[in-house]
């Protein structure tokens, strides 16, 4: 999944960060990890955010 693929998982505190005067927000994603389905191996209940905010490049 690329970047422009990925925008509609965006969680929607950064999804609302992207827009001016809202940036902060991105600090507030609840989405900065994989959270995994309780007693099943390698399954996910919700993936983490693909924002650029939460990978090695730093706030989007």
């Amino acid at each position: 999944m690329t970047w422009e693929t990925a925008e509609e998982y965006l969680s929607p505190e950064c999804t609302l960060a992207r827009q001016d005067g809202y940036g902060d927000l991105h600090d507030r994603c609840r989405r900065a990890e994989d959270l995994p389905l309780p007693g099943a191996k390698g399954v996910l209940l919700v993936r983490r955010c693909p924002c650029r905010c939460h990978g090695p490049d730093g706030p989007a």
